[in-house]
């Protein structure tokens, strides 16, 4: 089929507005332009609205819709992660002694080793400069600060064999305390030092060996029908300080994250902290929607070495561990998880100090899909000058009425019939007419193609004949 054949038999067959008038032999060649003018004006707004609507279909194709609550029964209680600030002088002398062999009488080393486990334990990731005085001192390399700090904080931490707690509820209310209930917490390594916390992620912050064996801390949960409280005491000693953060129970705490409450204790009474819960689902069909379009994740739509399923902070933890590793070299003790080897030593963490870390570790960490937060609705001190309390922190959680549903409003199916309706519309064109096209396409190439190779192989037959007649 020759260029010229395959053109007008494209043209003349196709279903397209004003195609066959083109090469129609009795119009008058103005009139050709002017269908070709018109031709090209519908191909371009045609296309023109296809790239809107694909524009749409990529940034816009869910919406938050309110719905009722009633039908849900138990919702999750928030996740706490409680940590003291307070200094043990006792277990200081004692890691003084077992690691430098150094004791009270010899009084300028003495002073000096007490100083950097003080800075120790008090360190977090934006206080990395205060270790610049023992940047070149030797017999401070090779520490295990993990076991430090477990022996520093041993006082406030849980002991390591605790159990699950098994909570009094209300008999009409599952998990839904009628008193105050204490939180059932474990031992978690974090960017804020030593704490401890209630999350279900418990083990990905565990600083002991063998976190993958561990037990859970006990799930607590809210009724409609009942309050939803807990009672968080200072049990360390009038000294410390008590810093209380309030996040999902299914995540670990990321300081400076959007969705983390910080409450810090009273010295002398009790302070009760209003929650509001907020609780966003989503159909079934966004699951069917591409991530990158979504802009959120499912659990277990995880993208995640160091962990076994996906949540927005254990994405910027390993974000965070990832950058510290590429600008220095080693991984900072705040973190349970990662590589066991490359652990930051003093020069390791200044080096992440000089290199902004983690401010400069710029994470992509999508929410999910399906969350809860919380809103601090009401935070009220009570206090009495003439009489002595521990500091207690009393946190509440308001159970909402609505909540938000993502909702698809425009889907891949919902793409394609908007594809349709604009080609039809300015073109006339349907799938049977791009059907047509791609045949006959096809239909040229093969014939060329087989044409080429006849004409390849008669050559080669000629020259052959020749060559043996010559002989």
């Amino acid at each position: 089929m020759k260029c010229q054949d395959y053109i007008n038999t494209t043209v003349n067959e196709s279903s397209i507005h004003g195609c066959p008038y083109l090469v129609k032999h009795a119009l008058h060649w103005l009139e050709k332009i002017f269908w070709g003018v018109t031709i090209i004006a519908a191909a371009y707004w045609s296309f023109n609205i296809c790239y809107s609507q694909w524009e749409r279909f990529r940034d816009n194709p869910i919406i938050l819709a309110t719905e009722l609550t009633w039908g849900k029964l138990n919702y999750p209680f928030v996740g706490i992660t409680l940590c003291f600030n307070y200094t043990d002088e006792e277990a200081i002398a004692h890691v003084i002694k077992d690691t430098w062999a150094v004791t009270p009488e010899d009084r300028d080393s003495y002073q000096y080793y007490f100083e950097f486990l003080k800075t120790i334990n008090h360190l977090t990731v934006a206080k990395l400069s205060t270790l610049e005085p023992y940047r070149n001192d030797d017999k401070l390399k090779n520490l295990d600060f993990v076991q430090i700090l477990l022996q520093l904080k041993g006082k406030g931490l849980p002991k390591r064999e605790t159990k699950t707690v098994e909570k009094k509820t209300d008999k009409n209310a599952q998990g839904g305390n009628s008193e105050y209930g204490e939180p059932d917490f474990r031992a978690a390594i974090t960017e804020l030092g030593m704490c401890q916390t209630t999350s279900q992620t418990a083990r990905y912050t565990n600083p002991y060996k063998g976190a993958d064996n561990i037990q859970l801390p006990a799930k607590s949960e809210c009724n409609p029908m009942s309050e939803c409280n807990s009672k968080i005491f200072n049990r360390v000693g009038g000294n410390a300080s008590m810093n209380v953060y309030m996040h999902s129970n299914f995540d670990i705490i990321t300081p400076g994250d959007r969705d983390t409450i910080l409450s810090g204790g009273t010295d002398n009474g009790a302070l009760t902290v209003e929650l509001m819960l907020g609780i966003t689902t989503a159909e079934a069909e966004v699951h069917k929607l591409p991530i990158a379009y979504r802009k959120c994740r499912y659990i277990n739509e995880n993208k995640l070495h160091y962990s076994q399923s996906y949540s927005p902070g254990l994405c910027r933890t390993e974000c965070r561990i990832r950058a510290a590793l590429a600008k220095c070299g080693c991984k900072p003790y705040f973190y349970a998880i990662g590589p066991k080897k490359s652990i930051c030593d003093i020069k390791g963490m200044l080096c992440l100090e000089k290199a902004q870390w983690p401010e400069s570790a710029h994470c992509n960490c999508l929410p999910l899909c399906e969350e809860i937060r919380y809103v601090v609705s009401q935070a009220q001190a009570v206090t009495k000058s003439t009489e002595k309390f521990e500091s207690t922190i009393i946190v509440k959680v308001l159970l909402p009425r609505m909540g938000l549903k993502r909702r698809v409003v425009f889907s891949a199916d919902q793409l394609i019939v908007s594809f349709g309706g604009a080609v039809g519309l300015f073109l006339g064109a349907s799938f049977i007419s791009v059907y047509g096209l791609v045949f006959t396409f096809s239909q040229f190439i093969f014939s060329n193609t087989l044409s080429l190779f006849k004409k390849y192989f008669n050559k080669n037959k000629h020259s052959n004949v020749i060559k043996v007649r010559e002989y």
